[in-house]
């Protein structure tokens, strides 16, 4: 009942949620706390955690190392604007994990991400065209957001038109489009499959 009272406020100040996958019928739950594989909603009922932060909380909900990291870390500042010894020692720890990475660039989030890693393969290649694939998700830019099967109203035409969508799995078709267009700047993939995995990739096709 309070999940369905909120509901109805927020549908006057944020649309009625603030994430297109958390919509239900006849209205989302709405989650008051959270810990390790459980979370409980507003009215009392208790569920498996089984989003995991949208795929980010590998550790599971308030974690308590995560938990004393970021209070050690409130207690010295909340946003230096500045440039610390720990964002390098981040970056050593991504490089350690991801050895193809030579040098790492934080943004605010993913869609920034992408945004610029797009601007960067255009300015480095001086081509103009991504080659990315249906249903695949990089963000919310109008770049990006080509050849979703939702939310691409107000996107301009000739933002799409730098956009090449293919359907994931035939690389003989990505050859043929790389031999037939010299304009490429680069292939972006959701390396997992559309939507985290539930479509996911066949590994074949990932490493050619």
């Amino acid at each position: 009942q309070k999940s369905g009272e909120l509901f109805q406020r927020g549908v006057e100040v944020v649309g009625g949620g603030s994430h297109g996958s958390r919509a239900m019928d006849p209205y989302p739950i709405y989650v008051k706390k959270a810990k390790g594989a459980l979370k409980w909603d507003v009215d009392g009922n208790k569920y498996i955690e089984y989003f995991g932060g949208h795929g980010a909380l590998i550790l599971g909900q308030s974690h308590p190392a995560v938990v004393k990291a970021v209070q050690d870390q409130m207690e010295r500042a909340t946003h230096l604007s500045a440039s610390t010894e720990v964002e390098i020692e981040w970056a050593d720890w991504i490089k350690k994990l991801i050895p193809c990475a030579e040098k790492v660039r934080f943004t605010s989030s993913g869609t920034e991400a992408v945004m610029m890693a797009l601007r960067m393969a255009r300015s480095f290649t001086g081509k103009s065209k991504i080659i990315k694939f249906q249903d695949h998700f990089h963000g919310w830019s109008d770049y990006a957001m080509a050849g979703a099967s939702a939310g691409v109203d107000g996107i301009p035409d000739e933002t799409r038109s730098t956009m090449i969508v293919l359907p994931p799995g035939d690389i003989s078709l990505i050859n043929r489009t790389l031999d037939d267009n010299d304009d490429i700047a680069a292939i972006i993939v959701e390396s997992t499959g559309a939507h985290m995995g539930a479509s996911p990739i066949h590994p074949n096709f990932l490493h050619e």
